[in-house]
């Protein structure tokens, strides 16, 4: 079949009016669409923001224990078994290092290994009976390459021995505030010590109180350095591999066969610093873990200014005699709170003061804005007016949201 079997259409005033429908009925969809992007733009409500949203009860890991933390606030986004008692593997380490730095005045000099901090011990530095490191060295060696023996030697010159030293390391943890926590030895060996045991909770606590020491905060971020022992120079790089994200500075990784894979991690990122905690988990669940956390937090929580003082909230009406005028509200502050966009359920309750009369005067207020989250309140703001009003006045404002409403009633009334 080809086209000259169809028969032939005549009539061309009514091909030029079919054609002319069509014509007109194309534009007018085109004209809709882009009117109304240009109106109500789709990223306000379909943006990146809120697609990112996910709230917490979604938020799983391999870990039998976790959390991510705020530093600052102490306050604690997401945890699981967070309290639970668990083995803490080389994390202890943390606890061995602060303890050292707090009690050494000279960090270049130079000790000699004994025998009971040599061998290679699970440690991927060996140390011999004799040999020469300096103190700062063998605190690079613990914090970043997680030599056990370092963690020895570090507590020998500190307390003599061991044994005294770890009187020290849980005298310590009582004073942080980690309350759970035993330690049995200087780094985390634990097949002879079942009771080397503490909770997420409370090595969020110590990694806290250590990172504000800025000699520690220096180590644990640093990707790679190089140590000496007996003059001789060694590459050392850091267990920690988070740290090849920018925003991740620290802390400590930590594995052994009871512990399972661990890691404590200090992250900062849109003004805001976070402690996380992943204790026993897999190989690869451990790096998945802690940034599954802390994205999550990046991503949903944040300071959002709520409440702007340059913005009119809401209006009040001014009376005198027979005349009255209107007059803009404004909150006295500014008020900024930390926001679970995926969570947190904002709302506004204005009260304005009846019965104003002439004048109306500038920063006096005529009304009450109470904030609301969650249903409970947590703010109450004064609303001020911005202008005096001696006498009434007459007078007509056309702003661009009004010039916006406008418009948008003009469409929907040729529509």
């Amino acid at each position: 079949m080809t086209f000259e079997n169809f028969p032939k259409i005549k009539n061309t005033a009514l091909i030029k009016n079919i054609y002319r429908t069509v014509l007109v009925s194309v534009s007018f969809l085109l004209f809709f669409v882009f009117a109304s992007y240009l109106l109500f733009p789709l990223s306000s409500i379909y943006g990146e923001e809120i697609s990112k949203a996910v709230p917490s009860n979604r938020i799983g890991t391999v870990a039998t224990s976790a959390l991510v933390m705020d530093y600052n606030t102490g306050e604690i986004y997401w945890e699981k078994n967070m309290n639970a008692v668990m083995y803490p593997a080389s994390t202890t380490k943390m606890m061995t290092a602060i303890l050292a730095i707090e009690n050494i005045s000279d960090f270049n000099h130079k000790i000699k290994i004994s025998k009971n901090a040599s061998g290679s011990n699970n440690s991927s530095i060996t140390f011999r009976k004799g040999d020469e490191i300096t103190l700062i060295d063998l605190l690079k060696a613990a914090l970043m390459v997680s030599t056990n023996n370092a963690a020895v030697a570090l507590a020998e010159y500190v307390a003599g021995d061991t044994e005294k030293f770890v009187d020290m390391m849980n005298k310590k943890a009582k004073e942080i505030g980690a309350l759970n926590t035993n330690f049995e030895n200087t780094n985390g060996l634990d097949s002879n010590f079942p009771l080397h045991k503490t909770t997420a909770g409370d090595l969020a606590k110590i990694a806290s109180y250590c990172m504000k020491n800025e000699l520690f905060k220096e180590i644990v971020s640093t990707k790679e350095a190089v140590i000496h022992i007996n003059k001789k120079e060694i590459n050392i790089q850091n267990t920690n591999t988070l740290l090849g994200e920018d925003f991740i500075k620290g802390i400590k990784t930590g594995y052994t066969e009871n512990a399972g894979y661990c890691l404590v991690a200090y992250s900062k990122k849109n003004n805001m610093e976070l402690i996380t905690v992943v204790l026993n988990s897999s190989p690869y669940g451990k790096n998945y873990d802690a940034m599954r956390l802390i994205n999550w937090v990046y991503d949903n929580i944040s300071i959002k200014k709520i409440v702007d003082s340059k913005n009119a909230i809401t209006h009040a009406v001014v009376k005198n005699n027979n005349s009255t005028a209107d007059f803009n509200l404004y909150p006295e502050n500014n008020l900024e709170l930390l926001v679970n966009r995926a969570e947190d359920n904002i709302l506004f309750n204005y009260t304005v003061n009846e019965n104003i009369s002439f004048p109306v005067e500038s920063e006096k207020t005529y009304g009450q804005m109470a904030v609301y989250v969650n249903g409970d309140k947590i703010k109450e703001i004064n609303l001020i007016s911005k202008e005096n009003i001696n006498a009434p006045l007459i007078k007509q404002e056309i702003n661009n949201k009004n010039d916006s409403s406008q418009i948008r009633m003009f469409l929907i009334f040729i529509i």
